[in-house]
């Protein structure tokens, strides 16, 4: 299933939305609201909400990587 378009929930609150220029399947990256790339390692994410189109993250937006 792909994910392009899900929307990114840190620990303390939203990231952004996994963009389809970015997202190679592995390693997720997402766009956050100033329109910086994050890098979000797949072993962050505790869990995928299908329904809802969300991807929540078990660490804090701090803890993300700039791209």
């Amino acid at each position: 299933m792909g994910l392009v378009g899900y929307l990114v929930e840190a620990t303390d609150g939203e990231v952004g939305a996994i963009d389809r220029r970015t997202y190679d399947g592995r390693q997720v990256l997402v766009a956050d609201a100033d329109g910086a790339l994050l890098q979000v390692d797949v072993n962050s994410v505790e869990r995928i909400d299908h329904r809802d189109h969300r991807v929540y993250l078990g660490v804090s937006r701090g803890d993300l990587r700039r791209r």
